[in-house]
């Protein structure tokens, strides 16, 4: 490498870090902003749909027989190429917990036929439809994607850059991203902001304060349809900044 390629490597290098901390210094005294009551809103809903889906789907799953936590649930006259509906609809208790049997609840602690060994040597651990929710952490910061999605909406770009703790120019580039006609490196940008935004307050997800856990599985079919509706465009851009898609389920009677 030539002496001037060399010199200007440096020189690249020496304004993005002055760039970095150009960014990091609007952080003293820094307050982020307030979640809105759409964000709050947003963040509800979406959690909400999202779980009652995959309740949904649960219900649809073949029935599984395994040990929980010390208790047999294989009796019952399990029925082979049974469904969790249809076990459901004999009045047969699809967990071992304490939930009523033919409740939500129920469905969220069944087994779903796959194990996973918790000690070497010791009895496999059945995993529950509760245990394989994977959307539980991201779901717990989507009122942060709306902010930011609100943000970018509006042009601040420059408080988005704050949250990220990073310039717009050197946000990680990720072509996949693609919203309208925001640009690709806003985009990118605002996922780094997301985040850093779930790394400074993390926060737990509780799936019974979303969704009444005692209701009946033959509410779900109403429940979900009343949980789906339209989008709006702030929406559709906070779930691309969180990494998530739009649900959409059409659904028939218990």
């Amino acid at each position: 490498m030539s002496r001037s390629n060399e010199a200007g490597r440096t020189q690249r290098k020496a304004a993005r870090q002055e760039r970095i901390e150009a960014v990091l210094a609007r952080r003293s005294g820094f307050v982020p902003p307030v979640a809105s009551g759409a964000a709050l809103r947003f963040a509800d809903d979406y959690a909400r749909t999202n779980l009652l889906t995959y309740l949904y789907d649960a219900l649809d799953a073949p029935a599984a027989g395994a040990r929980v936590a010390g208790y047999e649930v294989a009796g019952h006259g399990r029925r082979a190429g049974e469904t969790n509906r249809e076990r459901a609809r004999r009045g047969v208790s699809l967990s071992a917990g304490s939930c009523l049997p033919g409740t939500l609840g129920d469905l969220f602690g069944a087994p779903t036929g796959d194990t996973r060994p918790d000690v070497p040597g010791a009895e496999p651990t059945a995993l529950t439809w509760a245990g394989m929710w994977s959307d539980q952490c991201l779901l717990g910061g989507l009122q942060h994607a709306h902010t930011l999605a609100e943000l970018v909406i509006a042009g601040d770009i420059g408080t988005v850059e704050t949250i990220a703790g990073l310039p717009r120019a050197d946000a990680y580039a990720d072509h996949s991203l693609s919203f309208g006609a925001i640009p690709n490196d806003v985009l990118s940008l605002a996922v780094d902001a997301f985040r850093e935004r779930l790394e400074d307050h993390e926060e737990i997800f509780d799936p019974e304060r979303t969704v009444d856990m005692t209701a009946p599985l033959s509410a779900l079919p109403e429940m979900l349809l009343a949980a789906r509706h339209d989008w709006t465009t702030t929406e559709l851009l906070a779930l691309v900044i969180a990494g998530l898609a739009p649900i959409e389920r059409a659904t028939s009677h218990f």
